[in-house]
């Protein structure tokens, strides 16, 4: 080899040498993908697609593509951020984008490729960065050292970081979230004052929840993860023994007891709220009935009957029933052979000797429905098919007396009437105690004076009673 091949070489490996090291010593640019869901490049009907590079740093991009000879390229910036933006074609006769590569080169950095297999209206996000920048810099050390701290549960620690990266040069010039961070600091150390708090009287159900809204805002806490994990741990095992407890007081037919459990079971969202709720409805509805008293029974006060009862249904939201009836004590004369008739030709009683009466009627709630046992609740009575009966029982002698023919020398004749007594009236209920009010209005029907006067007289009817 010549001495001029020799320097020639000399100089080549020197060169190569030296683009290595030159090489070697370039840092890497960070390239992130920050495409926005749904994001569409509005090109109409133009076979083309977007593609956006955001430069954090202050340097600048040269930017080529191993398909396209020239980039339809705009530079613009946005507050401290400077943009570049492309618009490529997807489509195009003749020729093929597939394999496309943007090439992005930046003074001091390596040559980054980023391929891009674009569609119709496709538009892509980039964020460019020097990850090394924040090695040199305390704006960065310190909002890291913040966000450090917040996963580990040092919030006032995590304040005073940030609050040193606000004094920053690149505070005003960045776009962070120091101030956010601060707000959610400040409300972690509330919510675990809280928690403690919740925790140390035994209430897992808030404190549960707090921690699980404290995990939302700083999911990356190992430290409020496990307050969490502990928090529900006990509650799930003070649900079980509540409602063991509850099902016990159930099947003892302790109902109130079981019931307060029951309602705090399913206002916690207890596992078993399904088993609380089923036996809740049970005891509601077995409360219901016994709060209202639906049935109820009176004794009907009335000087032409002795005995008089009423039956009837008081219930609370819609329509019921009733049924009353009522007789003297002639009746049962009459019936036992005990009573004297009336002897005398031609003679008529100022009033029935015996008497009867008998009501089929509806019910209506007065006024809604109140939840205080001891107001008076009231109900409407109206019987349009009531009916009233009396007459007088007589003992005359037989004109057709013959004792050889068997004939009787007496004849006893039974004298009834009756008579329309549709009435009107008014029931209240004051716990279980049941009175009442009816007027009874009566239309005789077949009159024999001066008795049937006596047995067309109106009437009010007045009943005490019990319900259950």
């Amino acid at each position: 080899m010549t001495n001029k091949a020799k320097l020639l070489l000399t100089v080549v490996l020197a060169w190569a040498f030296t683009g290595i090291q030159a090489q070697d010593q370039l840092k890497n640019l960070v390239i992130t993908d920050i495409t926005p869901n749904l994001s569409v490049y509005p090109c109409g009907d133009r076979h083309e697609a977007q593609v956006i590079l955001r430069c954090q740093e202050p340097f600048d991009l040269d930017l080529s593509s191993n398909v396209d000879a020239k980039l339809d390229l705009s530079i613009t910036t946005e507050g401290p951020e400077k943009v570049y933006s492309i618009v490529f074609k997807t489509r195009e006769e003749g020729t093929s984008f597939k394999g496309r590569q943007l090439a992005v080169v930046s003074e001091g950095f390596r040559k980054y490729y980023i391929p891009l297999n674009l569609s119709d209206k496709e538009k892509l996000e980039f964020m460019v960065t020097d990850p090394y920048s924040k090695l040199r810099s305390l704006f960065y050390i310190a909002t890291e050292e913040g966000l450090s701290f917040m996963s580990l549960g040092m919030y006032e620690a995590a304040i005073d970081k940030f609050n040193v990266a606000k004094q920053c040069p690149e505070f005003p010039d960045t776009e962070n979230h120091l101030d956010e961070y601060i707000v959610k600091c400040d409300s972690l150390i509330k919510w675990t004052r809280e928690g403690a708090a919740y925790t140390e009287n035994k209430d897992y159900y808030n404190a549960r929840s707090v921690y699980l809204k404290m995990l939302t805002e700083n999911p990356s806490s190992t430290l409020v993860r496990d307050l969490y994990l502990n928090a529900n741990e006990n509650f799930n095992r003070v649900s079980r023994h509540d409602i063991e407890v509850a099902q016990t007081y159930f099947d003892t037919k302790r109902y109130e007891e079981a019931r307060e459990l029951y309602e705090h079971a399913i206002a916690q969202n207890n596992p078993q709220s399904s088993l609380a709720g089923s036996n809740l409805a049970f005891i509601q509805l077995k409360r219901y009935k016994q709060d209202n008293h639906t049935r109820s029974v009176s004794y009907i006060y009335n000087p032409d009957c002795n005995i008089g009862l009423m039956f009837a249904g008081l219930k609370p939201d819609k329509s019921g029933g009733y049924f009353s009836f009522g007789l003297d004590k002639g009746v049962i004369d009459l019936l036992s052979k005990n009573m004297d008739p009336i002897t005398t030709e031609n003679t008529v009683p100022d009033a029935p000797m015996y008497q009867a009466m008998a009501s089929v009627g509806w019910t209506w709630r007065l006024y809604a429905r109140n939840p205080n046992r001891f107001v008076p609740k009231a109900w409407v009575l109206f019987s349009p098919f009531s009916y009233a009966g009396g007459g007088y029982y007589t003992k005359l002698p037989n004109p057709d007396y013959n004792a050889q023919k068997g004939n009787d020398e007496f004849v006893e004749k039974y004298h009834w009437m009756h008579a329309l007594a549709p009435e009107i009236g008014l029931t209240v209920r004051v716990w279980r105690v049941v009175l009442s009010y009816r007027y009874q209005y009566r239309y005789v029907m077949n009159k024999e004076k001066p008795v049937s006067d006596e047995l067309g007289k109106a009437r009010n009817l007045i009943g005490l009673g019990f319900c259950w």
